[in-house]
């Protein structure tokens, strides 16, 4: 649910226009680029494109830099690998992809999330434990066993995570006939809210079928399509699948909590006692302007979020994992180690959630989800998808 136009978590960074395909006219000179960069430690603000630097600096490349030399160890080589480039470390791997446009500069950038060279789960799992802050994680086999969990049964902030509500509240009513993928439903003004996601950016009264909003919603976690579905499926709806998160609240709602301009109502937020107090006050964060990015706290508040245990992530999972919307985006799951992937995760300051059911090879289903929240610093991003990505590739043997 981050407030930015930008994707840059967990060693992530990315500018329009799309980094694929990676291969570039100049692809001696792309390779270059990034043999240095991670030879040096440092990339150099001369080789970006003016609309790359506009919303990414430099310094912010060199910080992915330093995490990802901080988790693989020392930097190695980088080759060409069908249409990305691989670069290799002293204790893993990480795909990159790049692009160049026609001046020869780097308008386009993405890391994608490492894979370290580990042994066994256990061994994966007792790496993964290694997070500060408050961990909790679930393998569940099956829906009928666990492999492995960590505090599995707490309620922890889970960012964009809760909407894996809304896609079960969606699917129901799909199933009783009363919706269908194909209704189209014109977007409203008031149910924009801020990145991430697009959707905030298109005229009111445009017409979007309800497959399109859950695909937006699932895929690049676009918050104003989470909260059209809300206003859609309604909160009777959502009730099954809020699991004490009352009221359940909008994106766009939390982001007014969230902001200073509006410390007022967080505080009533706060000091209210009662599902009713609560709700009444959201109402009122939902009467306010949209704040700016500038307006929102730059500390964690995991106390204003939605809160869910992995297992019951897991179970939300486990119902809507076979939708075609939940594989379009496999988080940092290697499609092609398994029959089947399907993803949902979510951020904030603080906080990381990572839900991912899996059919191995040998088709057996899995479902990893781990949560990780610090009340006072932001979390590690890119050392938590490392470990749990490590994880991940152990579930594939299974």
């Amino acid at each position: 649910m981050r407030f930015a136009a930008l994707l840059l978590a967990a060693g992530l960074i990315a500018a329009s226009p799309s980094p694929a395909p990676a291969v570039t006219p100049s692809i001696e000179l792309a390779q270059s680029r990034i043999d240095t960069m991670l030879r040096t430690g440092h990339a150099d603000p001369a080789w970006f494109s003016q609309s790359f630097l506009d919303q990414i600096p430099a310094s912010k490349v060199d910080e992915v830099i330093a995490s990802l030399i901080k988790q693989l160890g020392a930097y190695q080589s980088v080759e060409l690998k069908s249409d990305k480039f691989l670069a290799h470390f002293a204790k893993g791997t990480d795909d990159v992809l790049i692009h160049l446009d026609a001046d020869a500069k780097i308008d386009a950038l993405l890391f994608r999330p490492p894979a370290v060279t580990s042994g066994s789960l256990d061994d994966s799992l007792r790496a993964f434990r290694e997070q500060a802050g408050t961990l909790s994680y679930v393998i569940s086999i099956e829906s009928r066993s666990e492999r492995a969990a960590l505090n599995p049964s707490e309620p922890l902030a889970v960012g964009s995570a809760f909407k894996l509500a809304v896609i079960n509240a969606l699917r129901d009513q799909i199933a009783l006939g009363r919706r269908h993928w194909s209704d189209v439903v014109p977007l409203q003004s008031r149910w924009k809210s801020a990145p991430t996601g697009v959707l905030q950016k298109w005229p009111a009264g445009t017409p979007i079928t309800l497959a399109s909003y859950a695909g937006q919603m699932i895929s690049i976690s676009d918050n104003t399509a989470a909260d059209a579905l809300i206003r859609i499926v309604g909160a009777g709806a959502l009730t099954p699948y809020a699991f004490g998160n009352d009221p359940f609240l909008t994106t766009r709602e939390m982001f007014v909590l969230h902001s200073e301009p509006n410390a007022d109502l967080r505080d009533a937020y706060l000091a209210a006692v009662t599902p009713a107090a609560r709700l009444a006050v959201a109402r009122r964060a939902d009467a306010r302007p949209l704040p700016s990015v500038e307006q929102l706290r730059s500390s964690p508040l995991p106390a204003i979020e939605w809160h869910y245990s992995v297992r019951q992530l897991c179970g939300l999972m486990d119902r809507v994992a076979s939708l075609p919307v939940m594989s379009i985006n496999p988080g940092v799951a290697d499609p092609a180690e398994f029959r089947h992937v399907a993803y949902k995760g979510g951020s904030d300051t603080g906080i990381i959630n990572m839900t991912t059911a899996v059919t191995t090879r040998r088709g057996t289903r899995v479902c990893f989800s781990a949560t990780l929240n610090d009340s006072q610093h932001a979390v590690a991003e890119l050392g938590f998808e490392t470990s749990y990505s490590a994880v991940l590739r152990g579930l594939a043997q299974l």
